[in-house]
């Protein structure tokens, strides 16, 4: 078996991973998207967004929120859980490149994250009427680039952390932080000086604003601008998993 075939083959078996946690996958994330809608949706609906409606605009936001959640998640957990298991060990002694071993997780964390934002949009989309796509090929290239940056994000910390606990610290204290202060919620442009500029330094305000601009056509701040700081920052973190992959898998 080829170095490329191999990458695919692990790419495979990840999908096959997640897709029999189908509740944790697809449930999950479904229920907080439809108790988000019922709260900032439905209690706070007669609120106005400059061009859009709120409902609309949160989501739009909840959508990206749950693509950034769920690549981010799939990795993580499955290199954590590998190492406590010692199965990551088959990794480490196969003839293969770490790149493209972290690639390999990323490309499954982005395949997850597509299909439970795909299932959750046609299971709860009814809850915005007459909502549709306004900018498809800008909406699929942020799905894209959202999931395989935080895909590789989760390849990062999942070769970095020993434990679940060390997730827990990074998820509670630090990527649902950044998440909510993303403008989730609430449009950026409308808070108060310096927040509305001091946002815009939040990486994840980019990648919510350029799905958000995808989706309903609205957006805060520039969306090619957007659209190249998530790119920076993905070939980054390429090069920043990569070497973590190379200390953690060739060992």
């Amino acid at each position: 078996m080829n170095a490329t075939t191999f990458m695919w083959a692990l790419y495979a078996r990840e999908v096959k991973r997640f897709q029999k946690l189908w509740f944790d996958t697809v449930a999950t994330p479904i229920m907080s998207t439809v108790l988000y809608l019922l709260i900032f949706g439905v209690v706070a609906g007669s609120r106005s967004i400059p061009g859009t409606t709120y409902s609309a605009f949160v989501y739009a936001g909840l959508l990206g929120m749950m693509m950034v959640n769920s690549s981010f998640a799939n990795p993580t957990f499955a290199l954590i859980l590998s190492k406590n298991v010692g199965t990551i060990i088959d990794i480490q002694l196969a003839p293969i490149a770490p790149w493209r071993v972290g690639i390999a997780y990323a490309l499954a964390a982005f395949t997850r994250g597509v299909f439970t934002v795909v299932v959750a949009g046609i299971i709860t989309i009814w809850f915005i009427p007459g909502i549709a796509i306004q900018h498809p090929l800008t909406f699929l290239a942020g799905l894209l680039l959202t999931g395989t940056e935080f895909g590789m994000l989760g390849v990062t910390c999942g070769l970095m952390m020993k434990n679940f606990e060390s997730l827990t610290l990074v998820t509670t204290f630090i990527l649902q932080p950044m998440i909510f202060l993303a403008g989730v919620f609430y449009p950026v442009s409308l808070l108060p000086a310096p927040w509305n500029t001091v946002s815009l330094f939040n990486p994840l305000h980019h990648n919510i604003n350029l799905l958000r601009y995808g989706m309903i056509g609205y957006s805060d701040f520039s969306p090619f601008a957007s659209f190249i700081i998530i790119l920076l920052l993905s070939v980054g973190l390429f090069a920043f998993m990569n070497q973590i992959a190379a200390k953690s898998l060739k060992q």
